[in-house]
C-alpha cells in the first residue's frame, strides 16, 4: 500500500501552529525556517512507514524539501513527490523520464507561462504581492497580503486561467500558479507503476491537492486550509475532526487504522 501525503499544513506544520499547541513536539526542520510535528506523530509516521510505502507530496521545491532533515535522516523515504508533482525523487535522484514527460504534456496541453504571467501583472501590485519567482521551472508563487488582495478580480483570474490549463491555489501567505498537468497524484501514479501497488492513501489540505485526495482509495484532509474552507460542510470528503496540529496526528491515526483493515 502507499500511503502519499502533502506535508506543510497536513503532517508538518510551522511555528505559527506552534503556538497553539500545548504538547510536545518534534522539530522536523531547522535553520532558517522551522517545521514540527508532534511526538505522536512521529511515533506513528514510522510505524505506518514499517507497514506501507510512504510518499512525502509537497509544492516544495527539491531544494526547499531537503531542507526538512527529518526525511532526509530519520524517515528517508524511497519516493517524494515535489515541486507540486513536477519531480519525483527515487532515493534522492531525479526520476528524468518522468520530468521530460511532463514538460512535453505542458507544452502540448498548456497555455505558456509568459501568458498566463502577462495577465496576473494586470492585477498584481507592489501592494499585495511580492515579486513572483519561479519554482523548478514549473510554476510559478509569490507571497501575497491577502487582507489587500483584490478578491474579486483574483476569482476572476482564477476563471480565465482554468481555461488556459492553469490553476491558481492560496495557501497560508503564498499564491500559486501552477500548469494543471502538474499534480501529485500523476506523480503517484508513476510510483504506483515502479511498485506495482494499486492501493493508494491520500492526504491533503488545499486545492493542489485535489486531484490526490479524488484519485486515492481512501482519503482525509485537516479541518483547516482550502480543501476545508470550500468543502469543509459539502459532506464529499472524509476532513478531521480537529484543526491544527493535532489534525496531523489524526490522519496519521486513520491511516493505520486503514492500514489494519486491509
Amino acid at each position: 500500500m502507499i500511503f502519499a501525503s502533502d506535508l506543510d499544513r497536513t503532517l508538518i506544520y510551522s511555528d505559527k501552529f506552534l503556538q497553539s499547541f500545548s504538547g510536545q513536539a518534534i522539530a522536523v526542520e531547522t535553520g532558517k525556517y522551522f517545521s514540527y510535528m508532534t511526538e505522536r506523530s512521529v511515533d506513528l509516521l514510522k510505524h505506518i512507514v514499517s507497514k506501507a510505502i510512504f510518499v512525502p507530496c509537497t509544492t516544495r521545491t527539491i531544494e526547499q524539501y531537503q531542507r526538512i532533515q527529518f526525511f532526509q535522516n530519520v524517515v528517508t523515504p524511497k519516493f517524494s513527490v515535489v515541486s507540486n508533482g513536477a519531480n519525483l525523487l527515487v532515493d534522492g535522484a531525479l526520476d528524468i523520464g518522468y520530468n521530460k514527460k511532463i514538460h512535453k504534456t505542458i507544452a502540448d496541453e498548456c497555455a505558456a507561462g509568459e501568458v498566463v504571467l502577462r495577465e496576473f501583472y494586470k492585477l498584481a501590485g507592489d501592494q499585495w504581492t511580492q515579486p513572483i519567482r519561479q519554482a523548478d521551472g514549473a510554476f510559478y508563487y509569490c507571497i501575497i497580503d491577502r487582507d489587500k488582495a483584490p478578491l474579486q478580480e483574483l476569482a476572476d483570474f482564477s476563471r480565465w486561467a482554468q481555461e488556459q490549463k492553469w490553476d491558481i491555489s492560496i495557501q497560508g501567505r503564498k499564491l500559486y500558479l501552477v500548469p494543471q498537468v502538474i499534480n501529485k497524484w500523476s506523480a503517484i501514479k508513476r510510483v504506483a507503476e515502479i511498485t506495482g501497488d494499486d492501493r493508494i492513501i491520500g492526504a491533503g489540505d488545499s486545492l493542489l491537492d485535489m486531484p490526490l485526495i479524488k484519485g486515492a482509495h481512501n482519503s482525509i484532509s485537516p479541518a483547516h486550509g482550502e480543501l476545508y474552507d470550500q468543502f469543509g460542510k459539502s459532506g464529499n470528503f472524509l476532513f478531521t475532526q480537529s484543526s491544527g496540529m493535532i489534525a496531523g496526528e489524526e490522519i496519521l491515526n486513520k491511516v493505520v487504522s486503514w492500514l489494519i483493515s486491509e
